[in-house]
């Protein structure tokens, strides 16, 4: 059975945030856009203040910015990635993409998990060459009207309908909210934690995670 491996992607391939990085990249292709940001904001930033309503506000977030068919939105995304990066390449993990290409060349199959809108990330991931990774990401939609969440123990049981169960070769995450995923792993790695995370992470496991510092 071919090893799977399961990485992060916020603070851990994408320094920072993705929505705030993928707008920063979209609002300098089309300034005029933030018009209709703006007029959307009363009901955009109390569903990006709710976590469980956040992915269907960050779903909203990238049709507003992106316009056109829905077929495009990943390309579309994936330009304003490739905008904003330009600029600033370090937003890019190099360390954290060196990794997921180090797993794949040794025959490993690489799945991004994150609590990231799924639109968001496979765009990211595709601005970075990296399109054809498997993503479980956040989901939400009007029609019909589904939110979920990718975030721990919801994280697990969606990497396993995707067809992905545990166990993992090795799990990458910034943070403790992955510890349904740690469980068990032979190899947790902690991304650029502080003490803090680490000693958290630690009481939960009985061993300490191996943690990593990638930029």
């Amino acid at each position: 059975m071919t090893p799977t491996v399961v990485v992060d992607l916020d603070k851990v391939l994408l320094a920072g945030d993705a929505s705030t990085l993928f707008l920063s990249g979209r609002l300098r292709q089309a300034p005029w856009r933030a018009l209709l940001l703006l007029a959307a904001a009363p009901l955009l930033v109390p569903g990006a203040m709710l976590p469980w309503t956040r992915p269907l506000a960050a779903r909203l977030l990238t049709r507003l910015a992106v316009g056109g068919a829905t077929a495009t939105d990943v390309e579309s995304v994936a330009d304003a990635y490739r905008a904003v990066l330009a600029r600033r390449p370090e937003a890019a993990v190099a360390d954290a993409i060196g990794s997921v290409r180090a797993h794949r060349a040794a025959g490993d199959l690489v799945v991004v998990a994150t609590g990231c809108e799924q639109t968001l990330a496979r765009g990211f991931l595709t601005a970075i060459g990296l399109g054809d990774v498997d993503v479980v990401g956040s989901t939400g939609s009007l029609r019909p009207l589904r939110v979920r969440r990718a975030m721990g123990g919801t994280k697990v049981e969606m990497l396993t309908e995707r067809g992905h169960p545990p166990p993992w070769a090795a799990v990458y995450s910034d943070s403790p909210s992955d510890l349904p995923l740690f469980a068990g792993m032979p190899r947790p790695v902690l991304v650029n934690a502080d003490e803090r995370a680490a000693t958290r992470v630690t009481r939960v496991l009985g061993r300490r995670p191996e943690t990593v510092t990638w930029r």
